[in-house]
């Protein structure tokens, strides 16, 4: 069952596995991110990290739709991990059982150049392109939220 859904530009680091996965209970962790899926390096450098207990997948969004759509995930508590608001809104619309929203780490990294960015929190700089696919998170109906760490209280977003 997917526990928590996050996007976080960074996808795997200190933050996450400090405190996301142990809070979680997570046992698996799964990327969900083309560039990542296609990165041999940066997989093993996001994995290093990583406890022995949590078992780690790097895929591709389509790859990584049709994983959590194997009902064999129902009995797995999974951090599903995605890099940006865009992937998000593909993997919300594929996959039914995806729970609220985590818009945690975003857009200073990936866009930095980019004009125009609004920001909803301090760590989450979104351009038009961004507030489009939050909107359509939004009218989702799911919750869609900024919380940094679990002891961070959540910080719900409406439509921008």
């Amino acid at each position: 069952m997917i526990q928590a859904f996050r996007i976080d530009e960074r996808l795997i680091h200190g933050q996450v596995i400090a405190t996301w996965l142990k809070t979680l209970g997570t046992t698996h962790l799964i990327v969900a991110d083309d560039k990542a899926a296609g990165d041999e390096m940066r997989q093993r450098t996001l994995k290093l990290a990583l406890p022995a207990n949590v078992k780690c997948l790097i895929k591709g969004v389509e790859d990584a739709i049709k994983i959590l759509e194997d009902p064999r995930c129902s009995k797995m508590n999974i951090l599903l991990i995605t890099g940006d608001p865009q992937n998000a809104q593909r993997l919300v619309q594929a996959v039914p059982g995806i729970p609220d929203i985590n818009l945690a780490n975003y857009g200073s990294i990936t866009k930095p150049e980019g004009k125009d960015k609004i920001s909803i929190s301090k760590m989450v700089y979104l351009d038009k392109e961004d507030v489009q696919a939050v909107n359509q998170l939004i009218d989702t109906g799911k919750t869609v939220f900024t919380q940094k760490t679990p002891q961070d209280p959540k910080k719900v977003i409406g439509r921008l």
